[in-house]
């Protein structure tokens, strides 16, 4: 059995106010799967090698490119002389910066250090019963006023963001573990296995055996 390992924001970025940050890698041994708390970029400056995510192996090779949400999980196995440039952005920096890219004329919003702070707390803790209240709560909010900022910052809801990542960690697990679904349910934040076959199908259009079954090797 294959554990993921969990890549936390506060292990990448330096300063927490601005959740940006790269590096250069020359891979010469196989990256076990790991799912990270942010987006990455990484695209290949030489050699060969194999992308592993959900979607199954990719063959990589100079000029190639990975993009990856948060949440979702990957590895890169049979390196020959791979190397590769990664660019990491928090999740409500990259919605800052795709808002900043839209024609139009009105101005896209800042992020605001609550949502980004709401986001740690659900990626680190995700298997916590978590309500809005009591997210809100963490930061110091109303509940209707995080809502509204995590619309402007993220484009989606608190519980939808964690719904998402969730499922995210789900997809992983189901892939590279041997574990029941129903443990896999629980150990992401979903007890009852109907209700998190409802969740994940929301997100990724398969119940999680289809998943399984479709994109375990």
């Amino acid at each position: 059995m294959i554990d993921v390992h969990e890549v936390l924001s506060s292990e990448v970025f330096p300063d927490q106010r601005l959740p940006v940050a790269g590096e250069r890698l020359e891979l010469v041994a196989d990256v076990a799967p790991h799912s990270h708390a942010f987006f990455e970029i990484a695209v290949v400056l030489a050699g060969r090698g194999i992308h592993l995510s959900a979607a199954g192996e990719v063959p990589l090779q100079r000029d190639s490119v990975v993009v990856l949400r948060p949440g979702e999980w990957h590895g890169y196995t049979d390196c020959d002389g791979l190397v590769v440039r990664n660019a990491y952005l928090g999740a409500d920096i990259f919605a800052f910066l795709s808002g900043a890219l839209i024609p139009g004329d009105k101005a896209p919003y800042p992020a605001h250090p609550a949502v980004q702070h709401a986001m740690r707390l659900l990626e680190a803790s995700i298997d916590e019963p978590w309500t809005l209240d009591r997210l809100a709560a963490a930061v110091n909010l109303a509940p209707s006023y995080l809502i509204r900022l995590f619309g402007r910052t993220a484009g989606i809801s608190p519980m939808a963001y964690l719904n998402r990542i969730r499922a995210e960690r789900a997809a992983g697990l189901l892939i590279e573990t041997d574990l029941p679904i129903a443990t896999i349910g629980a150990t992401v934040g979903w007890h009852d296995p109907s209700h998190a076959s409802r969740r994940f199908h929301a997100v990724f259009g398969l119940s999680p055996s289809r998943y399984r079954a479709t994109f375990r090797p």
